[in-house]
């Protein structure tokens, strides 16, 4: 019998990336603030490996960004990484920390900026095909990973053939890539890579332990047949856009010669992004909307300290705006962005079809009607309630734009 193998699994912080074009809108100062808290994450997932005394740190991918990455983040990692020595680091280089000539994974890169080289206790997996090598405390531990070597789309199963490996008691398998199975809200991101993808069938025909996953950024498993967990995806260590709402982690696992023994999350971040979506039909007056968003807020268990995307929908009081509604949230919170889908409470139903206005809304509702477009639906909406601005109160503001 094996004695269980501890290590503890983090991957896609995406250290120094930028933050812009999110819809979460950072303003400057908080997106510089987000950016070293990422960064403070992956320290302290290190830390965590120390004081849990695990006996490898698995990180499968996309430690950065390659074109944003600081030398001062490096410098910190690298700090970092030596002092869990003798504990072996594992790193397996994904599609956004690509292992290039000219990448930080590079010694001769890091000389060349007056940096110290990778510790002795790292092994960096370089090549674009399967390597093994053995743990170097527990010689029947063995690690199989592979490289990205460049940030392009890989078309080819690379889990379709048998890899070889030697057959020892306990076999990990780090491996950055696109299961074609998962569902998280990441999967269709724009600008996201689906690369190197594989099936859960495919994973599981390879026999490894275990595999530990990189590329999607939430918390993903696969069981084999009997329920055992065979493969986990740790998700980004620290949420940065919209696509990121939630809870992250890195995890904490024990592997013997059956499989995955034990596997828990732990989070290194204490924010959280929320997606938060407020129906305010039918509130009738300023103080009902802010109560019903106040509400709804309480019920998605926001904290002061979490990053808050409120979507308002629904029908507003003519002469109310969503914007000069939030004000006082926007103070309780880390930061909150809104996007206002709501529409003017306007008596669509009621209106005489004899009237400029019936006869406007007759005509426009039956457009939108005959219309399977979504996007030209959306458009013909916008274009409708202007319309009854106009009508009604005598101005137009661009107020129905995303």
């Amino acid at each position: 019998m094996v004695t269980a193998f501890r290590f503890l699994q983090f991957s896609d912080a995406h250290l120094d990336s930028r933050l812009t074009g999110s819809r979460l809108a950072w303003p400057m100062q908080k997106r510089a603030q987000r950016i070293r808290e990422i960064t403070a994450a992956a320290l302290r997932a290190c830390r965590l490996a120390r004081e849990h005394k695990v006996e490898a740190l698995f990180i499968p991918g996309d430690l950065w960004d390659d074109e944003t990455v600081s030398a001062g983040t490096i410098a910190q990692l690298l700090e970092a990484f030596a002092a869990l020595d003798p504990t072996p680091v594992f790193i397996a280089p994904g599609n956004h920390d690509f292992c290039s000539p000219t990448s930080l994974y590079n010694d001769d890169v890091l000389r060349a900026r007056d940096m110290r080289a990778w510790p002795k206790n790292v092994h960096i997996f370089r090549s674009p095909s399967f390597t093994t090598v053995r743990h170097p405390m527990r010689p029947e531990v063995t690690i199989t990973g592979r490289a990205f070597v460049q940030n392009v789309s890989i078309e080819e199963r690379l889990l379709r053939e048998p890899i070889p490996r030697p057959p020892t008691s306990v076999s990990v398998l780090l491996f950055h890539g696109s299961w074609i199975e998962y569902e998280g809200r990441d999967r269709f991101e724009e600008g996201k890579l689906f690369t190197a993808p594989f099936s859960r069938a495919e994973l599981l025909a390879q026999g490894f332990s275990y595999a530990a996953l990189g590329h999607y950024h939430h918390y993903a498993e696969i069981v084999d047949e009997e329920g055992r967990v065979r493969a986990a995806y740790a998700g980004c260590l620290a949420g940065r856009y919209l696509s990121e709402a939630g809870p992250h982690f890195v995890l904490l696992g024990e592997i013997s010669d059956r499989g995955i023994i034990a596997l828990e999350k732990i989070r290194v971040d204490e924010r959280t992004i929320h997606d938060v979506e407020v129906d305010v039909t039918g509130a009738d007056s300023e103080a009902a909307v802010r109560e019903r968003i106040r509400r709804r807020l309480c019920e998605c268990g926001t904290r002061a300290s979490d990053v808050v995307f409120l979507r308002l929908t629904g029908r507003l009081p003519r002469g109310l705006r969503a914007s000069a509604l939030i004000d006082r949230f926007e103070h309780e919170y880390f930061h909150l962005a809104l996007v206002d889908l709501t529409r003017p409470a306007y008596d669509l139903d009621g209106a005489d079809p004899r009237t400029v206005q019936g006869r406007f809304i007759h005509e426009m509702r039956e457009r939108i009607a005959r219309t399977s477009d979504p996007d030209q639906r959306a458009l013909l909406e916008r274009a409708l309630y202007y319309g009854l601005d106009a009508l009604i109160q005598g101005k137009v503001e661009p107020i129905y734009e995303e």
